[in-house]
């Protein structure tokens, strides 16, 4: 047959070689080290435990007073959490072992991936638990503002029932904090910027850690769902407000399965936790606001 001899004409002779692999980039979450982690120690019991002391009155006293009349009842509230395991299961063939070598080896790849499926989920119960305040300052359809996330501080800093003493955060998603970046740089272009926090958001930029609005570190978490109407829900809160009670740490175990494939190996991995909240309503605060895509 006349012609050039190319690779394209000897394909089926060319080996297939993989020179690299690589694990799909996760959204960023990170909202567990941003609240209160305690453990649950072995010999304890399945629940952690906190006792609430509520506040007293004291009373004026004149000359003439008889403070026995008057005693003040110490009252208490338990908070209990009882943590529970997450899991994954791995099933790879003894053929896929023994034909996928190198870094992109389902037994080098195993660990890896359940180990951020666990921490992911972790992440997306801990939103929950954040979403879960009694009260949304935000509206859809609306877009995220520096007033909203500062009203949402001081509603918790100066609460009437218990004020939370900090520090405070902010999760969101990126596409709802977009508009803040936006608010705080509104006069760049039109003038000149003078010294102050528009320049310096200009000019360091709001996105380098930490980000603060007023008190509270702002946190871009793109684990935050976008709801059909195209809104998000983020919550600020103060760290003691979210408690996440770890019992034991992430573990792996591995089991022999010669009955499948030809022989083949399961993975499982476990994670026990679980998230609840202090004070009940004051040291939390749901945002609610327009995540549509940045234009």
């Amino acid at each position: 047959m006349p012609g050039e001899t190319t690779t394209a004409a000897l394909a089926d002779s060319l080996p297939t070689m993989r020179m690299g692999a690589r694990t799909v980039l996760e959204q960023k979450g990170g909202t567990r080290d941003t609240v209160d982690r305690v453990t649950l120690g072995k010999g304890v019991g399945n629940s952690w435990s906190e006792v609430d002391f509520a506040k007293i009155s004291a009373q004026s006293i004149s000359e003439t007073t008889d403070i026995i009349d008057n005693p003040q009842q110490l009252s208490d509230t338990l908070t209990t959490i009882t943590p529970s395991d997450s899991g994954i299961h791995i099933l790879y063939t003894d053929r896929v072992a023994d034909r996928i070598i190198g870094e992109a080896s389902a037994i080098v790849r195993s660990g890896r991936l359940a180990m951020n499926a666990l921490l992911r989920k972790q992440d997306i119960d801990l939103i929950t638990q954040g979403q879960a305040a009694s009260q949304d300052l935000g509206t859809a359809g609306n877009p995220l503002t520096s007033n909203l996330v500062r009203a949402s501080k001081y509603r918790i800093s100066s609460n009437t029932t218990e004020p939370g003493n900090g520090p405070y955060h902010m999760q969101h998603h990126g596409f709802c904090l977009k508009d803040i970046d936006d608010e705080l740089t509104a006069a760049v272009g039109t003038y000149e910027v003078t010294s102050g926090i528009t320049a310096d958001v200009y000019a360091n930029s709001y996105n380098k850690a930490p980000r603060m609005v007023g008190d509270v570190m702002v946190d871009e978490n793109g684990n935050i769902t976008i709801d059909a109407s195209e809104d998000a829900e983020g919550f600020v809160y103060d760290r003691n407000g979210i408690i996440l009670v770890e019992g034991r740490g992430m573990r792996t175990e591995f089991q022999r399965r010669g009955n499948i494939g030809g022989g083949s190996t399961s993975v499982y991995a476990y994670f026990e936790y679980a998230a609840g909240f202090r004070s009940s309503g004051n040291w939390q605060k749901s945002i609610t606001a327009d995540a549509t895509n940045p234009a």
